[in-house]
């Protein structure tokens, strides 16, 4: 029957006890039907019988009826029970088909045939478990009657959300006053119900427990509901609620623990069977109500090994050991109870007195005296004669500063440490030393007192000790603070007003300040120069409103970067006792003006850094900072300078060809003069990288105005880059070979010269710009240009001409997008000097056995041709004779005057021939 799932006492000595059983079965009918009704019993102190009281220790069970029991046979009454000095309440979840129901026996303790019995009615509410959990309470809804608290934790609505009715008593009834709903489905709300007043207010405040309330993102696992009573009025909206850690079951037990500190407040225990091994949490009350955060959390690994469940059930409010402070008794499902004793509570009050209150550096051997007292009482209000209470305390000295001034007599430390053992208040004084020199006199010396009681424990296998021996704080112990002051000459409030001033810019090494543009300064680099100077003015002058008074530890912080490095610092200053120190700090520079600055002081500081800029630096910024332990708001000063790079770089033609003449006559390979130029480019300062790159341009005289050719490129060499010129220019020379099969008339050059002839870019020829870059280039490059002069150009257009010069342009550019670096572009002029070659007839001249074979084939030819002409004979004479005779024939002798032949004439007889010749000699 589970007897022992309910345990509740008569708070008094000598009060009854109630014990439930809600497993308890009956039989009914004669086929002895099971019910499972549950039954409850009442016991004197002693747990045994008593006839004398048996209108208590026997009294009508509830749901044992005699008659229709349908709606009772499964109440399981005293799953939750409760008893007052003359009332018994009994809750029974599963009354009227697990509606629940709550039976309240009132009894008259002056007259024993006098009682009452309350419950709810059924209110055809099926399966809500109303009588879960049970309480009572006085001062909750009402100061003149009993308000019944309930959890039904299956209740809400068809959303199974849990909720708690809070009923009073009319008549033999239980009506419903208010309800209050759960939050969560399935929270369990209502399944622990608790009332204590928390806040001391006269009205009873009310706990409500919800162990399955979950939420997966913030890791919480259970809930407890406080409602907070405001002069019988409980709001349906809880006024703080309490999560515990994922998967405890937090708030599976609630209790009202009593006053456990004795402070006034009642205090309040709540248990979390499934962290870990089980753990209890004690809230205490005060006036502002329950805090979110509990006092003190009591795990069961630290009670005994044996807990899994530490806090399944709690039971508190009476003083076990009487010592006057209430006691906790903790259930779990481990077969273990543990009773948690409370110990005795102790006020603990200190004092700490540091004098003088003024101290001079100059003459202070332990010159400072500091005064420790104690006093105690119990939380009860009782004092000890008999038993000491030893206090553990600490004194630190100077506990605002990193490096402690000051130090104790007794350890030369700072913090001084001791026990004292007292049976009512007690003093300790002790002395504490300057540290000299004393650098900083302005902030107060803070002394801290903390003390805390010094606890012997007894062993676990110990018998029982009285707990007086044992006592706690009533509180976590904070320290106490007090502070001196050291002398130094400030106004009367000794207090120190600096009026600190600063400014500052950048300089060369001669102090000259750089230039400025619009408000920043500029800096010319031409990476020549390797050390910068920052000039800074400081002061320390009276200003309306400010007294300029010393500037205690006053001190310079300058932030610079990376492409700075510190080299020394000079000074120059009035009312000046030492030179200022520098020191790096983690690329900060902090300088050391004074201690003090004085007031009306003057100094002017010059900063030197070495500096190794790379060409992608385009400004120098530093931060200055002045500090001091005097009052005053001092804010940073940002110095910039602007940096320009300036390339020191040169363009040199370090080979140019000599004077080139021009003949009638180009043969073979000799097409024109070869013209070889050589370039030399130097630069200082460092690569320009990704930022950019130098660049040759070329202005080359490649023809004349008419089209004509001039120049023409045969080859561009860049050591370590590649130059490519236009097409137009190149393309000649890849058919030179054409060209020089080309014979050209011979031209005997005896003209009459008086012209010379300048051509460039501006007049007489066409220019062409092409650019040669050179890429990665570290400190040199040198550029080689190889050309032919256009020799025909020269015999047709200049064969009057005493000299030609022709004439183009390189020029050393920069070839960059960032603006903050530059260059002075160098130029230098490409000339070829050109001369005809005078008087000179083009050489037919050729080897002597080239004249030699020539002669001989020549001969051999002609003697064959004489040969055949013989053969034909071409050598014949023929001459005419010296008489000369015509013969005619016999037709034309018969023809007419006109040329007719003359028919039928007979042909004339022949005739003898007539000779005449005449014989000239």
């Amino acid at each position: 029957m589970w007897l022992g799932v309910t345990v509740a006492s008569q708070a008094p000595p000598g009060g009854r006890v109630l014990v439930c059983g809600h497993r308890f079965v009956k039989l009914y009918g004669p086929l002895g039907i099971r019910q499972m009704i549950g039954r409850c019993y009442l016991r004197g102190n002693d747990l045994w019988y008593d006839d004398t009281d048996m209108n208590w220790q026997n009294p009508e069970q509830p749901c044992s009826h005699l008659g229709d029991i349908r709606a009772e046979v499964m109440c399981n009454a005293g799953i939750s029970a409760s008893i007052t000095q003359n009332e018994v309440i009994i809750g029974s979840p599963g009354s009227y088909e697990w509606q629940g129901n709550v039976h309240v026996s009132w009894l008259n303790p002056d007259d024993v045939f006098d009682s009452q019995k309350s419950s709810f009615t059924n209110m055809n509410h099926r399966s809500i478990y109303i009588g879960y959990s049970v309480t009572q309470s006085h001062h909750l809804l009402s100061e003149n009657e009993v308000t019944i608290v309930t959890g039904a934790p299956k209740d809400s609505k068809h959303d199974a959300r849990g909720s708690v009715l809070l009923a009073v008593k009319r008549s033999n009834q239980l009506i419903s006053q208010l309800t209050l709903r759960g939050e969560q489905t399935g929270s369990y709300f209502g399944n622990a119900v608790a009332t204590s007043d928390f806040n001391n207010d006269g009205w009873d405040d009310l706990l409500v427990g919800a162990p399955f309330y979950f939420h997966r993102q913030q890791e919480v696992g259970g809930a407890v509901y406080v409602y907070m009573n405001s002069g019988g009025r409980i709001s349906p909206e809880p006024s703080v609620i309490l999560r515990g850690p994922a998967g405890s079951a937090f708030g599976m037990s609630v209790t009202a623990a009593g006053d456990l500190n004795q402070d006034g407040f009642q205090d309040f225990a709540v248990g979390a069977p499934f962290h870990e091994t089980g753990s209890v949490m004690i809230w205490v009350g005060s006036k502002d109500g329950v805090s979110t955060e509990p006092s003190q959390v009591i795990r069961g690994s630290s009670v005994s090994p044996r807990f899994r469940t530490f806090g399944f059930s709690l039971s508190s409010g009476l003083d076990v050991d009487g010592n006057k402070y209430p006691d906790l008794l903790i259930g779990s499902l481990d077969d273990t109870v543990a009773l948690l004793r409370t110990r005795p509570v102790v006020h603990l009050s200190k004092t700490l007195r540091v004098f003088p209150n003024i101290v001079d550096s100059n003459v202070c051997d332990f010159c400072i005296q500091v005064e420790v007292c104690f006093a105690y009482i119990f939380s009860t209000g009782e004092k000890s004669d008999r038993d000491n209470v030893t206090v553990s305390f600490t004194v630190a000295a100077d506990i605002t500063s990193l490096k402690p001034r000051l130090h104790f007599h007794d350890n030369g430390h700072s913090t001084y440490s001791a026990f004292l053992s007292m049976s009512k208040k007690l003093c300790q004084t002790i002395r504490v030393g300057l540290l000299s020199p004393v650098r900083d006199k302005v902030k107060p010396l803070v002394f801290s007192l903390d003390a805390s009681l010094h606890e012997n424990l007894p062993k676990r296998r110990s018998p029982l000790h009285d707990l007086k021996h044992f006592p706690v704080l009533s509180h976590t112990p904070h320290p106490i603070r007090t502070q001196i002051q050291i002398q130094k000459t400030c106004g009367s409030d000794n207090h120190c007003h600096s009026n600190l001033q600063m400014t500052a810019q950048f300089t060369d090494e001669d102090q000259k300040p750089f230039s400025r543009v619009n408000v920043s300064q500029l800096l010319q680099n031409n990476f020549t120069v390797t050390r910068l100077l920052l000039e800074v003015n400081i002061s320390n002058l009276q200003s309306p409103g400010r007294p300029a008074e010393d500037a205690h530890a006053a001190t310079l912080n300058i932030s610079f970067p990376p492409s700075l490095l510190y080299s020394g610092v000079r000074t120059k200053g009035e009312m000046m006792t030492s030179s200022v120190k520098c020191s790096v700090k983690h690329r900060v520079l902090v300088c050391e003006l004074g201690n003090p600055f004085r007031s009306q002081q003057k100094v002017q500081v010059w900063i030197i850094f070495q500096f190794d800029m790379s060409v992608d630096t385009t400004e120098i910024q530093t931060e200055l900072q002045l500090s001091t332990l005097s009052e005053q708001s001092l804010s940073p000063v940002l110095v910039s300078v602007l940096v320009n790079h300036w390339l020191l770089t040169s363009l040199s033609l370090i080979s140019s060809p000599g004077p080139t003449s021009f003949s009638g006559h180009v043969m073979d390979e000799n097409l024109g003069a070869l013209l070889l130029f050589i370039f030399q480019v130097h630069v200082q300062g460092p690569s320009l990288g990704r930022l950019g790159n130098l660049e040759v341009e070329f202005h080359w005289p490649w023809a004349l105005f008419n089209g004509k050719r001039l120049l023409y490129l045969t080859e561009v060499q860049v050591q370590g880059a590649r130059c490519d010129p236009p097409d137009t220019l190149l393309e000649e020379g890849k058919d030179r070979g054409r060209w020089s099969l080309e014979e050209e008339p011979v031209l005997h050059l005896y003209a009459h010269r008086k012209k010379a002839y300048i051509l460039d870019c501006v007049q007489g020829a066409k220019c062409v710009t092409f650019v040669c870059p050179l890429t990665d280039m570290k400190n040199s490059a040198t550029l080689t240009v190889r050309a032919r002069l256009w020799s025909t150009t020269m015999m047709e257009d200049f064969i009057d001409a005493e000299s030609v010069v022709v004439r183009g342009r390189a020029t050393l550019k920069l070839h960059t997008n960032t603006t903050n670096i530059k260059m002075e572009p160098h130029s230098v002029d490409i000339e070829v000097h050109i001369y005809p070659d005078l008087g000179r007839q083009v050489d037919f001249s050729a080897p002597w056995w080239l004249v030699v074979v020539s002669v001989m084939v020549g001969v051999s030819l002609l003697a064959v041709i004489c040969l055949l002409l013989w053969k034909c004979g071409f050598f014949v004479r023929h001459t005419v004779a010296l008489h000369q005779g015509r013969i005619m024939g016999k037709q034309q002798q018969h023809k007419d005057a006109d040329g007719f032949l003359i028919q039928g004439h007979a042909p004339s007889p022949p005739k003898h021939w007539l000779t005449s010749w005449t014989e000239t000699r």
